[in-house]
């Protein structure tokens, strides 16, 4: 029998004048890299969401995914994902890992620069209660915070954040700055 797998999903962009951003999932077991999925999303988009469920969807490696990691919920500046539906369409617990909670009034002014300001907002508080968990904050869909919690143990190699994650970090980073930039 095959392990459980993991995927976390990392962004990377260079400028907000950019129209396209990277997107990067990272799939591990234990501590071996087993593959990678990509694609682009809109800057300020409302595609990000849908293509982490298509991504996936058709992914060989679908049935055996555990968990899937996000790096936030913003991705591309503010294409934001929605955990809710990311959760129901794969069936797969969704976590949301950040190093410190947002700032909701900053995201709010920040959001004055973007179109449809109130569907943004509605996605970001649909994501729920944000907890702060062994040095990370996190939010969570399909699972308990226990269960969260040992998903995030279970797939950490050195670091504070999920493997995964911290690997998506990298290569989206690389594609965007020609290297690997710190997590």
């Amino acid at each position: 029998m095959k392990k459980w797998r993991y995927i976390g999903f990392d962004d990377g962009f260079s400028s907000f004048r950019d129209e396209k951003a990277y997107l990067v999932g990272c799939i591990t077991t234990g501590t071996s890299v087993e593959g990678f999925l990509f694609t682009t999303i809109e800057v300020d988009g409302f595609d990000v969401t849908s293509k982490i469920i298509d991504l996936i969807l058709k992914s060989r490696f679908r049935e055996q995914l555990k968990c899937i990691f996000l790096s936030g919920i913003t991705f591309g500046g503010f294409n934001i994902a929605d955990v809710d539906e990311i959760n129901r369409k794969t069936g797969i617990p969704v976590v949301v890992t950040m190093k410190k909670p947002p700032d909701l009034s900053l995201i709010g002014e920040a959001l004055q620069n973007v179109s449809e300001v109130e569907r943004r907002m509605e996605i970001i508080k649909k994501a729920g209660e944000i907890y702060g968990t062994r040095g990370i904050y996190i939010q969570f869909r399909g699972c308990s915070l226990g269960e969260a919690e040992r998903f995030i143990e279970s797939s950490k190699v050195g670091s504070k954040i999920p493997e995964p994650l911290r690997i998506a970090h990298l290569v989206a980073s690389s594609l965007v700055y020609g290297e690997s930039t710190k997590t």
